[in-house]
């Protein structure tokens, strides 16, 4: 079976120079829409969101856990409701207590980071897989924690072929991301290995590829297209985003 996925971080609040969430939504799922993704991704997804994209992601369901009561941002799982069965739902905090809602390991803004994941079985093939997505928090330590930690998850939630999207901020050069590929292969680098930013800060950043899809074992990688389109010179969020085909 082949899956279409997309990861994106979406930007969880206003900007100015015309990149409101209301003025980017549109631009986003104009963007995205061409791709026709089997599952998606999101990260830092805030209650602003939840009206946009079930306006304009209408076809999928959605599991999603804010970070916190205090923190209401999410690293949302999309998937197209006629094509997959939900079987399974779950979440753990980056820390070292992931079962209780904890702040972890981010050395930067000390924030709540967590993984979120959905288990799928394709209506069609019968094929299951399990999807995990995630915003990975600053600073060497805190990484390679949370890629420790998502390894060892990927193992106990799950024993279908899995892969893990989302923003990571690290860069192919960092220690947390040696770690993360000690356990998964990097899609994009097995590939079109095309490590160009994909952070961009609205056109002000051009050295700072964070975002990715690792795969594990079971799977087959295709093809990562880095998402680099605007409407009418406007992007859709301050991140790119990240098209991946695998093969379960």
């Amino acid at each position: 079976m082949e899956l279409k996925i997309i990861s994106f971080n979406i930007r969880y609040g206003d900007d100015e120079g015309g990149n409101a969430i209301s003025e980017r939504a549109p631009r986003l799922a104009q963007v995205t829409s061409k791709y026709d993704a089997d599952v998606i991704g999101f990260q830092e997804f805030t209650p602003p969101w939840e009206e946009q994209v079930a306006k304009f992601y209408p076809d999928y369901e959605m599991f999603m856990k804010y970070r916190s009561v205090k923190e209401l941002e999410a690293a949302p799982i999309l998937w197209k409701r006629d094509r997959f069965e939900l079987l399974d739902t779950g979440y753990f905090w980056l820390s070292s207590t992931p079962e209780v809602e904890s702040r972890g390991w981010d050395e930067l803004y000390n924030c709540w980071r967590m993984c979120q994941y959905v288990t799928l079985k394709h209506k069609e093939s019968g094929k299951i897989f399990t999807f995990m997505n995630t915003h990975f928090g600053f600073g060497d330590k805190g990484q390679i924690g949370s890629a420790r930690l998502i390894s060892d998850y990927s193992k106990k939630i799950s024993t279908y072929p899995t892969f893990v999207t989302g923003d990571f901020n690290m860069t192919p050069e960092s220690l947390g991301y040696g770690e993360m590929i000690k356990h998964f292969t990097d899609a994009n680098a097995a590939t079109a290995n095309d490590r160009r930013t994909t952070y961009h800060g609205y056109g002000t950043v051009n050295d700072a590829h964070i975002d990715y899809c690792f795969i594990d074992g079971k799977i087959k990688p295709l093809s990562c297209k880095i998402i680099d389109e605007t409407v009418d010179g406007k992007y859709p969020s301050d991140h790119y985003g990240l098209f991946v085909k695998l093969e379960i």
